[in-house]
């Protein structure tokens, strides 16, 4: 590592003392070179494997109760120590298709209880230059010709081989970095680079040197991190260092027992002043004794320990020989479950989800989402299990049950006089809401890249909210509906293109009880747009129609147009949905034609406002249109963005043509991604 580092100061030292002769044609060529070189040095991927080393220090520098609140932090929140290492040695395996597996071969940690700290912090530790984005799905990579708009680059200074180019981007955003280069003039290959910036509550540098790998010319050969963490008076650094060019290893040299002991022997740098303080301990307790012993856990500790995960961490586990199932349930007392919408008021939802595989084609999945509406003080949850035959054919059997949902209907109070109806809401009688309680089953299997069936069964249990006027008007008080149903998706480019559906629906009387008869027509189409720069485009446009009903009582309920009652749409579980629509006229009418359109990108407008604009993650547009009856047309238009700590929208709607309401719809976001 002191090697890198001294070629790397004596290269910048080089540049600095020689002449320059940048210029702007020189310039060009150079950042022309600098774009084309990922696709010149592209690789197709073949069977390859590599070892990697990695070791961290951990430094809380200030520390408060209210680190206990941060995700798997609240072990070392409620730890007397400050200071913390580790490392390991990890093997990486490659296949043809591009796929790559990794294990880790040994490893320590003082850590108590837990390695997975700064989750974020994983991510920079496999920077991607070339690519649109630095790090996985964020950051803005400077040298990614989609992003040339938002940099400032400038050739410091130049010879023959080398060049220091410098960049910063042109707006101070979250999402953009600055920092330095030494690239290769004859090629454009970055050869060193410094980088930093602050995402995601961390504030970051990150050191990478590219060498010349010959199975991977586009990865980084070594790197280092040190990130700032700061969060309610707390302060943590932690520093990280990666080298991907590791030797092969014999795996005779392992000593399970002894990691710090192997890892002494396999490392090939130095360890710090600070790093020998913090390493010699465990090195000491590895050479003095066969096995590893851990201070046992008192039960006081224990307790704590669990409370802290059961309250504040996501609870999670892997299970089986091979990791083969798994079950997550989010932490309960997270504030980005909570909502906020002028229609519902706030909402608290949470989910279980269950997994197993039984082999690379059959699985079984489970979950449960549940949500309460503090405003209606309603629960309501879902609760899907899957069955996957074939993964390949997306043959699946699916059983869906969920309870506490609201519909609307008025062909039952229509069938009343004006005067008796009158008479019934005045004394507080309600006749239009009702509890709706349904189970679904369906199968679906794709028969080719561009079609699909899926066929199944819908059952719905509806019971009147106020039971009173009911029972004075001798009218039944449950409605049931027994309906088969078919779907046919088309996707004319495959799964890369937009998905078309034609949904067909038909009710049997007396099946199961059933006294509701109807028949259903619905088409939808959807499709989500992936652009360069993370920007996307979401689009939906449907219509749904009856084309039979009972006379005496039915409900207008269909499978694409409803309220979503637990959230979760696209990107940002808003998309596609109407937000201000009251939910009464998604039950008012036989038809609907609706069409939903969201745009979302980076550095939009609110991110190039000075101050507040560094902040903002992701922008977007919303535009939204609807006609049903009495409901020629409906508008929505909507503007919102992202940052850590929350997701805010604004919405306007207009009905008939005239302002119809405005709202605001808030969720929370800290610690989402942790």
């Amino acid at each position: 590592m002191k090697k890198w580092l001294t070629t790397t100061l004596c290269a910048l030292c080089l540049l600095i003392t020689l002449p320059g002769k940048a210029t702007t044609t020189t310039d060009t060529l150079l950042l022309n070179r600098i774009y084309r070189y990922a696709d010149s040095s592209y690789v197709q991927p073949t069977d390859t494997s590599y070892y990697s080393y990695t070791r961290y220090t951990i430094d809380i520098r200030r520390k408060n109760i209210f680190l206990m609140a941060v995700p798997n932090l609240f072990d070392m929140a409620r730890s007397g120590r400050r200071h913390f290492i580790g490392e390991s040695i990890r093997q990486h395996v490659y296949n043809k298709k591009g796929v790559r597996d990794s294990k880790t071969l040994i490893s320590y940690t003082t850590l108590p209880y837990s390695e997975n700290i700064l989750p974020p912090a994983l991510m920079y530790l496999s920077p991607t230059l070339y690519r649109v984005t630095l790090v996985d799905k964020f950051l803005l990579s400077p040298f990614s010709r989609h992003n040339k708009m938002f940099y400032r680059l400038h050739v410091v200074s130049q010879t023959d081989s080398l060049a220091l180019l410098s960049f910063k981007p042109k707006v101070d955003n979250t999402q953009l970095v600055k920092g330095n280069a030494v690239i290769d003039v004859r090629t454009g290959r970055v050869i060193t680079c410094h980088a930093e910036g602050e995402y995601n509550m961390l504030r970051f540098e990150l050191d990478t040197d590219t060498g010349d790998k010959q199975h991977d010319k586009l990865m980084v050969r070594r790197c280092i991190l040190r990130t700032t963490f700061k969060f309610m008076g707390n302060r943590m650094a932690a520093t990280y260092r990666v080298n991907y060019d590791m030797p092969p290893i014999d795996s005779t040299q392992f000593k399970s027992n002894k990691p710090a002991f192997t890892l002494n022997a396999l490392r090939n740098d130095s360890l710090t002043r600070i790093e020998k303080e913090l390493f010699n301990p465990v090195y000491m307790a590895d050479i003095g004794q066969d096995t590893v012993r851990t201070q046992a856990e008192k039960p006081r500790g224990r307790f704590w320990r669990k409370l802290g995960d059961y309250l504040v961490d996501r609870i999670g586990s892997d299970f089986g020989k091979s990791n083969q199932g798994y079950f997550r349930f989010n932490a309960p007392f997270d504030p980005f479950y909570m909502e906020y919408s002028p229609s519902r008021g706030f909402t608290y939802r949470n989910d279980f989800r269950f997994g197993y595989t039984f082999n690379p084609r059959m699985s079984l999945f489970a979950q449960l989402k549940a949500a309460y509406y503090f405003g209606e003080k309603r629960v309501t949850f879902y609760a899907p299990l899957i069955l996957t035959f074939n993964q390949q054919r997306n043959f699946y059997s699916r059983i869906e049950l969920s309870s506490g949902n609201r519909i609307y209907s008025s062909t039952i109070a229509e069938r009343l006089s004006e005067s008796l109806l009158h008479r019934l809401i005045g004394v507080g009688n309600d006749l239009y809401q009702f509890t709706d309680n349904y189970l679904r089953f369906e199968t679906n299997i794709d028969l080719s890249p561009k079609w699909g069936l899926k066929m199944g069964f819908v059952f719905h249990k509806r019971k009147p909210l106020d039971l009173i006027p009911f029972e004075l008007l001798d009218f039944p008080k449950e409605y049931r509906s027994f309906a088969p149903n078919i779907e046919v998706s088309i996707r004319p480019w495959g799964w890369s293109g937009p998905i078309f559906t034609i949904d067909y629906e038909r009710s049997l009387k007396h099946v199961f009880k059933s006294n509701i008869g109807y028949e259903r027509w619905e088409i939808d189409g959807q499709y989500l747009y992936r652009l360069s720069r993370l920007r996307c485009l979401s689009m939906r446009l449907g219509t749904g129609f009856y084309t039979q009903k009972d006379q005496s009582s039915y409900f207008l309920d269909y499978a694409n147009f409803r309220e979503n009652t637990i959230p979760g749409g696209w990107n940002d579980g808003w998309s596609g949905e109407f937000e201000l629509l009251d939910a009464s006229w998604y039950n008012a009418s036989n038809y609907y034609v609706r069409t939903n359109f969201t745009y979302e990108t980076p550095l939009l407008v609110a991110s190039w406002l000075p101050y507040v604009g560094h902040y903002i993650e992701m922008e977007r547009i919303y535009v939204s249109a609807l006609a049903v009856k009495e409901l020629h047309p409906y508008f929505e238009l909507g503007y919102g963005f992202t940052t850590r700590l929350f997701t805010i929208g604004a919405f306007v709607s207009n009905r008939n043509w005239k302002f119809n309401g405005f709202g605001l719809k808030f969720g929370f976001e800290l610690f989402r991604h942790w």
